[in-house]
């Protein structure tokens, strides 16, 4: 095996020490420790002296990172669990709301317009119609609108209508209509008001205008 001078040891213990010499030059630095006195106890001197950084110092300032990382990881769950409640909660709230409601947003956009007669005996004259809001004329004024009149099934009798514009022009003359039947009233036009006549012979009539 290839010997070296104590020089040369002494200038390698530090690695020899830490332990980042390679395996050759690790077995010549050792074998001439062993027979050299002197390099032996500078060796073992430096070895008293020379500390590793400790594993569990270095697992304890881990834990500390790990610990604080954790932390940090459980509030980001909290407030997202608390966040997806929250939005859960809207969703729901809204759906309620929606489902609550919908008879009054479904009303308020759709035109509806009702009257509900009994013992009418017209005759052969026409009768003008008051409507259950108490207005006289018609108006298609509604989001949605049909532009139809329906004679509802119940009725006991159908109805004739005449429908005049503003200026008392007959717009629709003796339209008949059948209980449980519509007939369309795509002449009138949105926004405009009119007024209805009605010739009938019905001991009860519900007539709705949509």
């Amino acid at each position: 095996m290839e010997t070296i001078s104590c020089a040369v040891t002494r200038d390698l213990l530090p690695l020899y020490v830490e332990g980042i010499l390679s395996e050759e030059t690790t077995a010549v630095v050792a074998a001439h420790l062993q027979s050299c006195e002197h390099c032996r106890r500078e060796y073992e001197q430096m070895e008293a002296c020379f500390v590793l950084p400790s594993a569990p110092a270095l697992d304890e300032e881990n834990r500390k990172v790990l610990k604080t990382m954790k932390r940090r990881l459980k509030h980001r769950r909290i407030r997202a669990a608390v966040i997806a409640a929250l939005l859960t909660a809207a969703v729901c709230i809204a759906a309620f709301m929606a489902y609550t409601n919908v008879g009054a947003v479904y009303d308020y956009f759709t035109e509806n317009t009702r009257v509900t007669l009994r013992d009418v005996h017209t005759e052969n004259g026409w009768m003008p119609l008051t409507f259950e809001d108490g207005s006289q004329t018609l108006n298609f004024d509604r989001l949605i609108c049909h532009k139809e009149v329906v004679v509802h099934a119940d009725s006991t009798s159908g109805a004739s209508f005449r429908i005049r514009d503003a200026e008392g022009a007959i717009v629709i003359d003796d339209l008949y209509v059948a209980p449980g039947a519509a007939a369309s009233l795509d002449q009138l036009a949105r926004n405009t008001d009119y007024t209805v006549e009605i010739k009938c012979y019905a001991d009860f009539i519900a007539i709705t205008f949509c």
